[in-house]
């Protein structure tokens, strides 16, 4: 009988117990109300000092735990400030954690990253905003290993040209515009610098050589902060390299604002001399030219992303550039006969007048369906126009051996004007599905380009008569869709996608009454296989790419450059097809080794045709018929002394080129070695030391092959304003070997070329950082990557 009342007393307590007890929901966020996922939910009994309940938020920062009167709620995580509650009532308070600058100082500093870090599918130079790694883009890309900068304004990645992108959205520039944009780029505002090497079917297929990406740095905090770099330079003859960036980051509750601006200011300088032998006339031509070119170039990002909730938000994206520029061309070219003797002399004075500009306005929306499975829509609207005016006058003239005028000398007044609209949309769905994601998206974009070309030639009384103007439009629409899938088994990393594009394009003359349209369906398979185990790893990739020819390329006018030099445009380029293999394996993140094939078919490169009468050459871009290459890359990565950072690459390297040239077959090949050597060292956390060595034995670029070269650049600064700010002092080609000798030979042409310019430069630069908190900014994709990286 003691038990049974026993039994019914503690039933009793229970259930007044119980019914006191209740299920609270909550929400956990940041003063920002982004949800915090993870965060501890810990329950106490008043007084105690032990939880009898805790849960953890999910994907939305929710949580459910059970509570009675008077219990204390602790809610904590990583970095913030922990929040401590009363429990009174049915009253619940919403939770939002505050940042504790402490702690992300201690993981700030804890979590250092190697500066160059091979991924199974990309390699990364992690800057993080250190002056070390040098002072703009264009130090930090060098460090890349396979990466060179041709003449001082084109890039290539393993002999292969690559589409460049700022935070995944295209710079939209080339050559001199875009080294200049870089320059003008500070290391300041700089996360990290990666290269796909095959890029995912996500991915336009636009570009035979992967993707290199500059991140700038993530913002974490509410608040603001900023950063100032100024740099001045002095090159060969005259003030080079002298750039000042700015860059703004905003970020108040659901709101940031993000604004970076660059100019550059300079004058470039450079010496060409190029020998032409004519053999069926026993003829050859000594030209020699000097080029100096005034510029101005300016760069503007400005964004702004709102978060409505934690599951929609909304971005404007504003890009825009302004790039003015005077070239002076001062060219002799002597003609000489069989015995070596100087018969005439040709001069050609070039003045030019160059601008480009235009701008592109992206509006985002990404919306989150489901937090727990990563399900997100992300859709693209995009609107560019883009604006290239060159007014170009020549003036020629004759020379005999004793300096008078031979026959009339004459001038042309050439002016050109390109106006280029673009118009894309795409979304994409993403979700995370058993063992990893699945991803797909659709894109749709138009391309319309109105070329209008001017060219009249005067006599030395002033009569003039038209030379060759001519009108040119082009049209381009490219529908595409894709799927992609990424998923692990076990130490097994897959990526599999497939990509399809439709291309429809349609090119007319006015002028000449000529239409050339083209419609074809693509597909692009893409793998990558990535497999680690212990200290080792493997990978395994391919991918298929397209190299559609940049819209310039299309245009038939010929440009006149000097007396003996022609450029002009092909309207019946056909797209190129290359299949890239590769494979990699790495140790300890410290040693690498890389085996590449490439496979291209129809590839666009230069050509050079020459006239045996006239003398003159003309240059033109043209569908070579074939392409392989194979090589090899072996790296060296690591810190040794705990002071000295160094960084070692080694690669090999046969390409061989086959084309049609006047009716026979014409086969290019050259085997290449490349080397370079970083080393970095620094001292007392403040100072360090830079030094950068780079050389390469013969390479063939299509039908010209650039004989060796190498160079070393040195540099050293300090930290200083208690770590806000640094200065630093960098010397490029100490030596002046980065000098650009090549060689063409096939058919009846038989040239080489000398090139000097302002590669050897002395740059001061003062950064400083500022503001009170970071802001973190939403990383997006534009829609109209491929179209606007082909503008140029």
């Amino acid at each position: 009988m003691k038990k049974h009342l026993l039994t019914l007393i503690l039933l009793v307590l229970s259930f007044q117990l119980f019914a006191q007890l209740k299920m609270v929901t909550g929400t956990v966020t940041d003063t920002a109300q982004v949800a915090i996922v993870n965060a501890s939910i810990q329950v106490y009994r008043y007084a105690e000092t032990k939880p009898y309940a805790s849960a953890v938020t999910d994907g939305n920062g929710k949580f459910n735990v059970p509570v009675m009167p008077k219990d204390i709620i602790q809610v904590s995580h990583i970095g913030y400030l922990s929040f401590r509650f009363g429990v009174d009532g049915n009253e619940f308070p919403a939770v939002k954690l505050k940042y504790d600058e402490n702690k992300l100082g201690e993981i700030t500093v804890k979590g250092v990253k190697p500066l160059v870090e091979l991924q199974f599918d990309r390699t990364v130079v992690n800057v993080d905003g250190d002056a070390k790694a040098g002072i703009n883009a264009v130090d930090v890309i060098r460090k890349i290993p396979g990466l060179i900068i041709l003449n001082g304004n084109e890039i290539r990645f393993e002999g292969k040209g690559i589409t460049i992108n700022i935070d995944d959205k295209p710079t939209r520039l080339s050559g001199s515009d875009l080294i200049n944009m870089l320059n003008s780029t500070s290391t300041g505002n700089i996360s990290k610098v990666e290269v796909l090497y095959n890029p995912s079917a996500k991915y336009d297929a636009q570009g035979e050589g992967g993707i290199l990406n500059i991140k700038t740095i993530k913002r974490v905090k509410p608040g603001y902060d900023g950063s100032l770099s100024l740099t001045g330079g002095y090159g060969w003859k005259y003030l080079t390299g002298n750039n000042a960036s700015l860059s703004l980051n905003y970020r108040k509750l659901k709101d940031y604002f993000y604004l970076s601006y660059g100019i550059s200011k300079g004058k470039q300088y450079q010496e060409i001399q190029t020998n032409t032998r004519i053999r069926n006339i026993n003829q050859h031509l000594l030209d020699s030219a000097i080029f100096n070119s005034p510029y101005t170039s300016q760069n503007l990002r400005f964004g702004y992303d709102h978060y409505f909730n934690k599951k929609s938000i909304f971005g404007i994206l504003l890009t825009g550039y302004y790039n003015a520029s005077d070239p002076r061309r001062e060219t002799s070219t002597q003609i000489f006969s069989n015995l070596a003797q100087s018969d005439s002399t040709r001069k050609s004075t070039n003045l030019s007048e160059r601008l480009s500009k235009g701008f592109n306005i992206n509006l985002n929306y990404k919306l989150t369906l489901d937090s727990s499975t990563q399900q997100e829509i992300i859709m693209d609207a995009d609107l560019g126009r883009f604006n290239y005016h060159d007014d170009n006058f020549i003036g020629l003239k004759l020379l005999s051996d004793d300096g008078s005028i031979l026959g009339q000398p004459y001038s042309l007044l050439q002016d050109g004007k390109t106006l280029t609209n673009i118009l894309s949309f795409k979304t994409d769905y993403t979700q995370k599905v058993k063992g990893g994601t699945f991803e797909t998206g659709v894109k749709i974009s138009n391309v319309h380009i109105e070329n209008d070309f001017n060219s009249i030639r005067k006599n030395d009384a002033g009569n003039g008569f038209d030379n060759g103007s001519n009108l040119f439009n082009y049209n381009e629409t490219i529908a595409a869709g894709y799927v992609n899938r990424k998923f692990e088994l076990r130490k097994l990393t897959v990526q599999t996608g497939l990509r399809a594009e439709h291309t429809f394009t349609r090119s007319y003359s006015p002028t000449l009454d000529s239409t050339i349209k083209r419609d074809y369906l693509s597909l692009f398979p893409n793998l990558v296989l990535g497999y680690k185990i212990k200290s080792h790893s493997l990978s395994a990739s391919y991918s298929r790419r397209i190299g559609r020819p940049n819209y310039s390329y299309l245009n038939p006018f010929s440009i006149v450059r000097s007396a003996y030099s022609i450029l002009q445009g092909n309207p019946y380029l056909l797209p190129s097809f290359t299949d890239n293999f590769r494979l990699g394996y790495g140790f300890k993140g410290k040693y690498t080794f890389s085996v590449t094939y490439r496979s291209a078919q129809d590839v666009i490169t230069d050509l050079s045709r020459i006239d045996d009468l006239s003398k003159v050459t003309t240059d033109t871009k043209a569908n070579l018929s074939a392409n392989r290459n194979y090589g090899a890359n072996l790296g060296y990565y690591n810190k040794l002394f705990k002071i000295w950072d160094v960084g070692l690459s080694v690669g090999f390297s046969n390409s061989r080129y086959r084309f049609n040239y006047q009716n026979e077959v014409v086969s290019i090949a050259q085997t290449s070695f490349t080397y370079s050597l970083d080393n970095r060292i620094t001292l007392k956390k403040s100072w360090w030391l830079n030094a950068f060595l780079y050389g390469q034995t013969r390479v063939t670029y299509g039908n010209q092959i650039n004989l060796p070269f190498s160079y070393l650049n040195l540099s050293a600064g300090k930290n200083i304003l208690k770590g806000k700010a640094s200065l630093s002092l960098t010397l490029n080609d100490i030596y002046y070997g980065s000098i650009t000798r090549s060689k063409t030979m096939y058919g009846n042409l038989d040239y080489d070329t000398y090139s000097k310019y302002d590669s050897r430069n002395v740059r001061l630069n003062f950064t400083y950082n500022f503001g009170n908190t970071q802001v973190k900014i939403r990383r997006r994709t534009s829609g109209s990557l491929e179209e606007q990286g082909r503008s140029n």
